[in-house]
């Protein structure tokens, strides 16, 4: 049977500052690029401990926010769901 792959969003560092100010839920993120991988770090353990497989999506933020702006929603976290669910889909056809 095949394992199922969940798609994990991964911003660079250099990208995480613009992230937090364009995102009206900033305060739902972690305030240092640092403490977000670890908290990356342990969602990724927990999602493999359930058999499941995680699948690092790099994130550009000017293309999520291009997204945004195309799809006229703002940045938040069901935007960035979307997205990766996007690119994720958009990996698995490749």
């Amino acid at each position: 049977m095949k394992e199922m792959a969940i798609g994990i969003g991964f911003y660079r560092r250099e990208q995480w500052q613009l992230l937090r100010e364009t995102a009206i839920d900033a305060h739902l993120l972690e305030e240092s690029y640092d403490d977000w991988i670890e908290v990356l770090d342990s969602a990724v353990t927990k999602i493999t401990d359930q058999g499941l497989e995680p699948r690092l999506i790099e994130v550009d933020v000017d293309a999520l926010l291009a997204y945004c702006k195309q799809h006229g929603i703002p940045n938040n976290a069901e935007a960035r769901a979307k997205f990766i669910a996007k690119l994720t889909s958009e990996t698995d056809e490749e």
